[in-house]
């Protein structure tokens, strides 16, 4: 699972933080976070829109840390692809965004993503499913990390229990 904090919405837009969690039906497991440095994401031509960055600026303190320090974008993506190594699936709420927006920044500083477009899968799809898991939020919101972990224990106990259901007979 997969999830990023950003200056904007647009692909382009400045990368300020990734969380991702590795996860299957039986829970979540290895983490991944880093913070990225937002003078690295200037000057590999990412941008910041005002009203996003206004829109941090209004958030609490914790979510609020995430826009200073960091680590240079180009560091950051190349340990997020190993890190990711043969992952044959990436989760994103939604990988319309959190995907296609970190492809931009991989683009960006001259390098490729780690995962083909066939294997990303949508958060938002799983948890609009009525036999989605409701699982209660834990950590900071808009901690990218945090939110990783969040929709990775919701994809993991729906998919677990869409599994007892199937092991049932009973269709979903």
């Amino acid at each position: 699972m997969l999830d990023i904090e950003t200056l904007g919405l647009e692909p382009g837009a400045s990368v300020v933080s990734i969380g991702a969690v590795r996860f299957d039906e039986s829970g979540v497991g290895d983490t991944f976070e880093r913070s990225i440095s937002l003078t690295s994401c200037q000057r590999a031509g990412l941008t910041i829109d005002a009203e996003t960055l206004e829109w941090w600026l209004a958030q609490d303190g914790e979510a609020l840390d995430q826009l200073s320090g960091g680590d240079p974008l180009a560091r950051v993506l190349e340990a997020f692809s190993e890190w990711y190594g043969d992952a044959d699936q990436i989760w994103a709420n939604s990988p319309s965004f959190d995907c296609e927006l970190l492809e931009t920044a991989y683009h960006a500083v001259d390098r490729d993503e780690p995962w083909m477009f066939y294997e990303e899968r949508d958060f938002r799809t799983i948890s609009s499913l009525p036999v989605a898991a409701d699982v209660e939020f834990e950590g900071v919101e808009h901690d990218a990390l945090d939110d990783a972990v969040h929709q990775a224990e919701v994809v993991s106990k729906t998919l677990a229990g869409i599994e007892e259901i199937r092991a049932r007979g009973e269709s979903a």
